[in-house]
């Protein structure tokens, strides 16, 4: 257990939280065709990323059909359905974390995701009570992943430095926010997924394999 990092910084959607096969479905046939029908946004321009940052990055290159309020709500009714409806908590990971609280590592949920879903979630599935602290990126006074601000707030709330943490990313936008903050990081494939993670220190496909990682098993 001597390896076993000090505190960790886990992502909520697409590491705990199964809505990532939903989210891809409803921005590729829905929100994005709506925001921009006569243009082709990418996937990774949004992923991992807070749906309330991307709007002007978006407006000055496509050609959008919607404004900033339109946009964002698709967001919140989308993200409404999925989570109480078709989101699913990770297998093993309610073990996983009360083992690593066990083990003495501090936890902190660092998300894109707004407050509503997240007490949607910790409503359906209860994950709250296993971190530490947790932090929206409503709750950042600077930018979203993939800055590092999300990162750097999770270890300064869990009383460590960023180096001596260590963060479980599923996005591009959220693996580099976490290397940006100086944290060792895994990359974790549970959607199985061929998401660019090149920048990660370690990679991880389902529970199982993610507790070999984190508890050094």
């Amino acid at each position: 257990m001597s390896d076993t990092p000090r505190a960790i910084c886990f992502d909520m959607d697409g590491v705990l939280v199964m809505s990532e096969d939903h989210w891809v479905s409803i921005q590729r046939d829905h929100i994005l065709p709506t925001a921009a029908p006569n243009d082709d946004i990418p996937l990774s321009a949004i992923t991992g990323r807070d749906y309330t940052e991307v709007y002007p990055e978006l407006d000055a290159e496509y050609d959008l059909a919607v404004t900033r309020e339109e946009y964002e709500a698709l967001f919140e009714e989308a993200g409404e359905r999925i989570y109480r409806e078709h989101a699913t908590f990770l297998d093993g990971a309610h073990d996983l974390l009360a083992d690593l609280r066990e083990a003495g590592v501090s936890l902190a949920l660092t998300t894109s995701a707004p407050w509503d879903w997240i007490e949607v979630i910790d409503d359906r599935f209860d994950h709250l009570r296993h971190f530490d602290a947790a932090i929206s990126a409503q709750d950042l006074d600077g930018p979203g992943k993939p800055a590092p601000d999300i990162y750097e707030r999770g270890a300064a709330e869990l009383g460590v430095d960023p180096s001596e943490c260590w963060a479980v990313e599923d996005s591009t936008a959220g693996a580099r926010a976490a290397v940006a903050a100086g944290m060792t990081t895994v990359g974790f494939r549970g959607d199985g997924d061929e998401t660019d993670l090149s920048m990660v220190q370690h990679l991880a496909d389902d529970a199982e394999s993610l507790r070999a990682v984190l508890l050094q098993q």
